[in-house]
């Protein structure tokens, strides 16, 4: 079971966790991996090359998208933040995008008809 924790300062919670410590990092191993958790920090200390901040929320974002294209999202999405603004702009997506339903088929099937 795979677990990815995405924070640019503090350490995961346990040893079983994979660490992203910027944006790049982040949807480059969500892109490459399969990750059952995901724990998200809002500010993670990463720029675009036109200077905008890319955050946690982006990464949440990102997940929508692969999610409405029916591409593999994690199952378990949380936010650890300590940015009470952040925070709730990440749970708003995933309460709003990311959670699992009954009838999700792209997480409980490999049924595409």
């Amino acid at each position: 079971m795979k677990k990815l924790f995405v924070d640019d300062e503090r350490d995961p919670p346990g040893n079983n966790w994979e660490v992203a410590r910027n944006f790049s990092d982040a949807i480059e191993m969500l892109s490459t991996t399969e990750y059952v958790d995901l724990s998200l920090d809002h500010d993670i200390a990463s720029f675009d090359e036109n200077g905008r901040e890319m955050t946690g929320y982006d990464i949440a974002l990102f997940l929508a998208q692969l999610k409405m294209d029916y591409q593999y999202i994690p199952l378990n999405i949380i936010c650890h933040s300590a940015n009470p603004v952040g925070r709730a702009r990440i749970e708003g997506v995933i309460a709003r995008y990311l959670q699992p339903c009954p009838f999700d088929v792209q997480r409980y099937s490999t049924c595409t008809d």
